[in-house]
């Protein structure tokens, strides 16, 4: 071989190995949407999580009034300029932030708020493919968001029914949509999570002013876009984004490179604040990254020989024991209360490589409030641990409120139920509504964690004892652990019932009865039929 076909093969390695080994760099790029950040904000804090994209630079390069289309309407902000075209910018961006992703949401204002009119559109569909060109000339990686709803709160004020000029803009990257255009669709989810939020929260508006998504908004389009963007990059798991203390960190620090960013490539659209020196800028989002690294990462200590993780989900403070050795599928329990009480269950699956979870959702009894936390805490091991998607879960005393109530809302996660002289009606215990002794003190945080009167409560039929349908039909298995003199939650006003009606449905339930055990202690000393009832429902 010449010497110089060995340099010409050591350089093209070396070449190889540096574009291996090169840091990714994802760039934002759209409208005033862009420009507030929020989504992008989640987007990159999900990234973050992948090995990938953990330490990537992400820059947020959206601009107010922007379109790819480059058209503006007379008088746009009063005569004050016409819309900026982000071709007028695009190469700057690319030749000082080489991107290895661009993730590009255009739409709303290439329209120019007007009816549909085929020459505008021809003209967006023109910007569009100049971007791609643009884009991929320099080898990265183009996604297209399509652009969020306009007027979805008050249809009534779309004159010009202008959200179709958008729907048909969607149409057009749909239809290109295909391996070598990467697109994703937020429009469909958009309106579903709408429309289920206005259900809960007939108040909840999403676009004060047709257009500018409210910060759940903006969640919305990172919950759309996410899981479509997983499979696209080709990343391992589930997208997972922190709480949000961690998210202002992280929104504050790409607030300061967005406008050094903006002021260093330059643009056109006047009332942009200037943005500090790059250089001082990357200073101050490099410490910000820290604290934020800081925030997300959970504390480390031991429990019992195991190491427990430290956390905050949903603002709540939340825990995970991991065991040794994993067993396959990373399977879990989860304790709804008293984590630590007569754990010796706990410790048997710890050994037998199951991880063992717990949230504070403590005096909220099971309410609507409690649910939406384990939501996220389900969501957040499933996504950032890589836990199994069905868990059993552990019910301990008032814990069963929270187990029977969660499991029901969600079978399809819910592999087992193990409940141990549950609490299965609030009337029952704290209300004492029948023969037990209640609490007084709990029954009034009871009706306010459900905003309930107590006549509201008394009429209320989603208990437990009520609310057994959903786990016999997804045949969620049931054990129960109870003493039958329990002096605290009368049995037969609470398993009993459930016993009885869960069997007649055609569900599968079995009790242990502690002949003449009170309320304490809880579990059984020796925990082998509550083990082989876990391994069980995993097999």
């Amino acid at each position: 071989m010449s010497r110089m076909k060995k340099i010409f093969l050591t350089l093209s390695t070396l070449v190889f190995i540096s574009v291996l080994n090169a840091a990714e760099k994802v760039a934002f790029l759209g409208d005033s949407i862009t420009y507030g950040g929020r989504w992008a904000m989640l987007v990159e804090s999900a990234l973050r999580e992948t090995p990938r994209f953990a330490d990537a630079e992400m820059v947020n390069f959206g601009l107010s009034s922007e379109t790819v289309s480059g058209l503006s309407e007379p008088g746009h902000a009063g005569g004050a300029f016409p819309r900026p075209c982000l071709q007028e910018r695009l190469t700057r961006i690319l030749d000082a932030f080489p991107a290895t992703v661009v993730i590009a949401c255009y739409g709303m204002n290439d329209g120019i708020q007007m009816s549909l009119d085929r020459e505008r559109q021809l003209a967006y569909q023109k910007g569009i493919v100049e971007l791609k060109r643009v884009v991929e000339a320099r080898g990265a990686h183009l996604i297209f968001v399509t652009a969020p709803l306009f007027y979805a709160d008050q249809r009534e004020k779309d004159g010009k029914n202008y959200d179709a000029v958008l729907d048909d803009q969607a149409a057009y990257l749909l239809q290109k949509r295909n391996p070598a255009w990467s697109v994703i669709d937020i429009r469909p989810d958009l309106r579903r999570a709408i429309a289920s939020q206005k259900q809960r929260e007939p108040a909840f508006v999403f676009a004060a002013d047709g257009v500018h998504p409210g910060p759940l908004g903006h969640s919305f389009m990172a919950q759309s876009i996410l899981p479509q963007l997983w499979p696209i990059l080709k990343l391992p798991g589930k997208p997972w984004t922190p709480d949000e203390k961690s998210q202002a960190l992280l929104q504050q620090r790409a607030d300061i490179l967005k406008h050094a960013w903006l002021t260093k490539t330059g643009h056109k659209r006047p009332g942009v604040p200037a943005g500090k020196p790059l250089e001082q800028a990357q200073q101050e989002a490099d410490a910000l990254m820290t604290q934020y690294k800081a925030a997300i990462t959970p504390r480390t200590s031991q429990w019992n020989g195991f190491e427990k993780l430290d956390f905050t989900v949903a603002g709540r403070a939340a825990l995970l024991v991991k065991p040794k050795q994993v067993a396959t599928d990373a399977p879990w329990v989860w304790r709804t209360e008293f984590f630590g009480h007569e754990p010796q269950a706990d410790l048997a699956l710890l050994a037998k490589g199951y991880h063992v979870a717990y949230i504070d959702v403590q005096n909220l009894y099971g309410a609507p409030v409690a649910m939406q936390a384990m939501d996220d805490f389900h969501a957040h091991l499933t996504a950032r641990f890589a836990l199994s998607e069905r868990c059993v879960l552990f019910g301990f005393s008032r814990g069963g409120l929270f187990a029977f109530n969660w499991a029901a809302r969600n079978p399809q996660k819910t592999a087992g139920l193990y409940v141990d002289a549950p609490v299965c009606d609030f009337k029952s215990w704290p209300g004492a509504k029948g023969k037990g002794p209640g609490s007084a003190v709990d029954w009034e945080r009871c009706l306010k964690a459900y905003g309930f009167t107590e006549e509201q409560a008394i009429k209320y039929e989603l208990n437990p004892v009520d609310n057994l349908s959903p786990l016999a039909k997804a045949k969620t298995p049931i054990l129960a652990v109870i003493g039958d003199a329990d002096e605290v939650v009368p049995v037969p006003e609470n398993i009993d019932i459930v016993e009885k009606r869960y069997l007649a449905l055609g569900g599968a339930i079995k009790v242990i009865r502690k002949p003449g055990g009170k309320h304490h202690p809880h579990s059984l000393k020796d925990p082998q039929p509550i083990v082989d009832f876990v391994l069980n429902v995993f097999r």
